[in-house]
Order: C-alpha cells, then sequence, then structure tokens
C-alpha cells in the first residue's frame, strides 16, 4: 500500500494524527499525484525538483481534478507535505473553493516535527480531560458533585482538591456536568490548620449571605468581574485593594459580597480526599497545578468558554482565554497521566469509606 512505502518520523506522525481527528488523508506523490493511503503502487524514484514548468502544470492539474471529485461543502484541505508540493497547489485549491490551511509553510524540517509533536500532545491532553470528566461523572452519580451551598452541608474529607463547574457553561466532555472553572485546594503553607470545609466557606461567604473577598481571590476575582461587567467601579472603588478595610468600606462593599456569594454559591462543586501533610510540594499541591495545567497549558485551553461567561469581564487575560478562574499554575506543563493519579485518589476513599 502507498501509506507503507513512506516511512520517515514526519510523515508517519502526519497520517497518525489525521486519523486521531477521523479525517481523510491523501499522500501527494511527484509520479502518481493524489494517492490514497490504500493504493497499490511499486517503489519510484520521483522527485518534482526534476520537473520542468509544463510537467509541474500537468502534475497540478491532476491533482487538483482528483480531489475537486472528492470535494464536500466547504471543504478545508490541510497541507501537511513539504513546501514544493504544498505551494504549487495553493492557489489552484482556493479557486475551486477550497479553504486552505498550511500550518507548515516555511518551517525546518525539525519545526514541523516539533509542531506535529504538539499536536499530537494536544489532542493526548483533550483525551486526558474526557477521562477527567468520566471520573467527575461517576462521583455525580455517586452524590460527590452538589452545589456549594449544598457540599458545606455535607461530610467533607478535612483535607482535598476541589473542582468547581458552573451550571451555565456546556461542555462537551459530559452530557450531565457542565463546564469546569476552577481548580483549587486549602492550606498547603507549612503548619497550616486550613481544612477543605474552611476554604469552600471562606469562598461561600458568611452564614448571612455576605462575605470576605480579601480572604477568597476566587471571590475577588468574581467581584471584580462583576464590576467591569456592569460598570459599578464608582460604587465599588476600593474592591480587592489591600488585605484590609475599614468598617464602612466593608459596609459599602456588602451588596457585591452578596452578589458574589448568589454566583458561588450556586456553582457546582466535587472534590478528591488527599490526606497529606501541609507542604509546598504536599500531594494536594500537586494535584491542583497538574489540573491546572491540564486545562490550561500555554494558556491554550481544551475548551473556550460560552460568549456569556462573566469571567470574559475578568481584568486579567489568562481568565478570559483558559476559561478558568485561576491564575496560579496556569500556562503550566501538562502531564496526561493526572486522571490516573486522580482516579487512584478516588478509589482509595472509596475503600476507606468501605
Amino acid at each position: 500500500m502507498a501509506s507503507e512505502m513512506y516511512t520517515s518520523p514526519r510523515f508517519r506522525m502526519s497520517v497518525n494524527l489525521i486519523g486521531r481527528l477521523q479525517q481523510r488523508a491523501f499522500i501527494l506523490s511527484a509520479k502518481h499525484g493524489l494517492l490514497s493511503l490504500t493504493t497499490q503502487i511499486d517503489p519510484y524514484d520521483v522527485s518534482l525538483r526534476t520537473f520542468d514548468e509544463e510537467q509541474l502544470s500537468r502534475w497540478q492539474s491532476g491533482v487538483v481534478s482528483k480531489l475537486k471529485r472528492q470535494k464536500r461543502d466547504n471543504s478545508v484541505a490541510v497541507m501537511l507535505a513539504d513546501d514544493e508540493y504544498a505551494t504549487p497547489l495553493d492557489s489552484r485549491l482556493k479557486s475551486e473553493g477550497f479553504e486552505i490551511i498550511n500550518p507548515l509553510t516555511g518551517l525546518s524540517n525539525s519545526a514541523r516535527l516539533m509542531f506535529l509533536k504538539a499536536c499530537h500532545h494536544y489532542l493526548d491532553r483533550i483525551a486526558s480531560v474526557g477521562e477527567l470528566y468520566s471520573i467527575f461523572d461517576k462521583l455525580g452519580s455517586a452524590g460527590q458533585i452538589k452545589t456549594l451551598r449544598d457540599a458545606l452541608q455535607s461530610s467533607l474529607p478535612d483535607q482535598g482538591v476541589y473542582f468547581f463547574f458552573d451550571p451555565k457553561e456546556q461542555t462537551r466532555f459530559s452530557q450531565t456536568l457542565p463546564r469546569l472553572v476552577r481548580i483549587g485546594t486549602h492550606g498547603v503553607s507549612s503548619g497550616s490548620r486550613a481544612t477543605l470545609r474552611d476554604r469552600l466557606r471562606t469562598h461561600l461567604g458568611t452564614s448571612d449571605g455576605y462575605g470576605n473577598h480579601r480572604s477568597s481571590v476566587f471571590r475577588l476575582h468574581v467581584g471584580e468581574a462583576l464590576i467591569r461587567r456592569d460598570e459599578l467601579r464608582e460604587q465599588y472603588p476600593d474592591w480587592g485593594s489591600g488585605q484590609n478595610s475599614t468598617a464602612a468600606v466593608r459596609d459599602k462593599e456588602k451588596p457585591l459580597e452578596r452578589a458574589v456569594s448568589e454566583i458561588l454559591g450556586s456553582l457546582l462543586v466535587c472534590w478528591i480526599a488527599v490526606a497529606d501533610k501541609s507542604a509546598k510540594e504536599s500531594a494536594r499541591s500537586l494535584i491542583e497545578r497538574l489540573s491546572i495545567a491540564l486545562f490550561t497549558e500555554h494558556l491554550l485551553p481544551v475548551e473556550g468558554p460560552g460568549s456569556n461567561w462573566l469571567g470574559l469581564h475578568s481584568k486579567h487575560n489568562v481568565i478570559v482565554k483558559t476559561g478558568l478562574w485561576n491564575l496560579r499554575d496556569a500556562g503550566g506543563k501538562a502531564d496526561v497521566s493526572l486522571p490516573r493519579i486522580i482516579h487512584t485518589r478516588v478509589m482509595k476513599s472509596e475503600v476507606g469509606k468501605s
């Protein structure tokens, strides 16, 4: 078969990438023009570099003619071939109504390999996020995903990592859950005695419906986005200023604190029990960091926010780009083995309950 005649690492990575994307692949051959992967051919030694202008024109016409027979409405042709093969076809295919994407134009061979590896890694991230949502779905079926208000009325582990989901956001990774919008943990400073419940309570606010955004960066971000969306800066000029404030400032900020509590209280939250000592390099800190990185590596999310997501009004471009209410560790290097790490933790927790 034609696909077995070409053995370079870049060719194999290109074909595998197209297969993972479940798209149709074709080979550009100097001798045969356009080939399907399964076409039977004999070995040959022909290069476009030896073609004169007339030969090259005939080759182009033959390739375009065959592609036209494969064309569908709004067909997009992604060229992963060498420039000498892809470039001559660009204008001809565009004139036939194809949209052309040629991400490798002008790149060196090593840069082309790096690009293809990055594409495969991005697909690995997507697969890992899918695995993670499968774990969340199972936890939800077991009753371990609740609104933040209800979660604080439930039994919670002393230590863990939490994941917030916004009911107003959709995700392609789950039929039952909305999109993940924040990841966090608690008390990772050495000697800290803060519990998971303490941290979630700080995010929700006080029992009278208010709260303190100076004690919760999550509340800070949400409140700031509300200010920017609803043009409330004159009403709340001190929002986020300093770690302390006067009683007068806090009283003035109460309406906004209440609005933040309403929003956070309606979010769904899931938690993973992780019992360890409070330390910067604790298991909780590692899972939090890797989880954020999986969703935001290079600030390239695997799934963007909806057009009405409140976070789009954030003053932080990281939040706007990634769709997460997270700044620290956003954009870090992803580890696609994370779902296995979390699955192990979930299994340990289940064994501990039985």
